[in-house]
């Protein structure tokens, strides 16, 4: 590769690769302590703020799950969604009487979005309105009281739409499994 010299009034001759190769390295440098600040910056924010109650419930060995109360209009929703919550408090704890589970479903109800050609719906939402309270026995302490916990899930009818379409069935337990996924982790896990 030729050098290309440049005349400069207070320096003198200089090599314009040379002046490129000067910045090159402080570029580097610079775009090296950017990412380390951004992989430091990453860390922190994400080691801050989680802490898991699972430590502050070590004692917790079991829990006894009470039958779900419904005082909405759907029929059986509070069986399939207690056998989903006892399954996902199960896979950490056994049945027992270290702790205690209650909630009523409040209200179930399913909701049209969207409407396509001749006013049909195409798209739905599921909302699920719930209490409940969670209570370390063993300390007598309240661990939650949630009075108006609400989770929805959205589904299509129709194809085309970038997610399948699902029926009303299959909607229905996706959004059980996920309120018990969500409910459990929060009892057991403080964001």
């Amino acid at each position: 590769m030729d050098k290309i010299y440049l005349f400069s009034r207070n320096k003198g001759v200089q090599s314009h690769l040379y002046q490129g190769e000067q910045r090159t390295p402080k570029l580097k440098r610079f775009y090296q302590k950017i990412t380390l600040f951004s992989f430091i910056l990453i860390l922190s924010i994400s080691g801050c703020g989680y802490v898991t109650r699972s430590e502050s419930l070590k004692h917790i060995d079991s829990v006894t799950i009470s039958p779900i109360a419904n005082e909405s209009r759907e029929y059986r929703i509070e069986e399939e969604l207690g056998d989903s919550i006892k399954q996902e408090f199960f896979r950490r704890w056994s049945e027992g009487s270290d702790s205690l589970f209650n909630a009523t479903i409040r209200n179930y109800e399913v909701l049209p979005l969207s409407l396509g050609q001749n006013n049909q719906p195409e798209q739905y939402r599921i909302l699920l309105d719930i209490s409940f309270v969670f209570q370390d026995l063993k300390r007598n302490k309240i661990i939650r009281d949630e009075k108006n916990y609400q989770k929805y899930y959205d589904f299509y009818v129709v194809s085309g739409r970038g997610k399948p379409p699902e029926d009303l069935k299959t909607a229905k337990a996706n959004l059980i499994r996920e309120t018990a996924q969500d409910i459990v982790n929060s009892i057991l896990e403080e964001w």
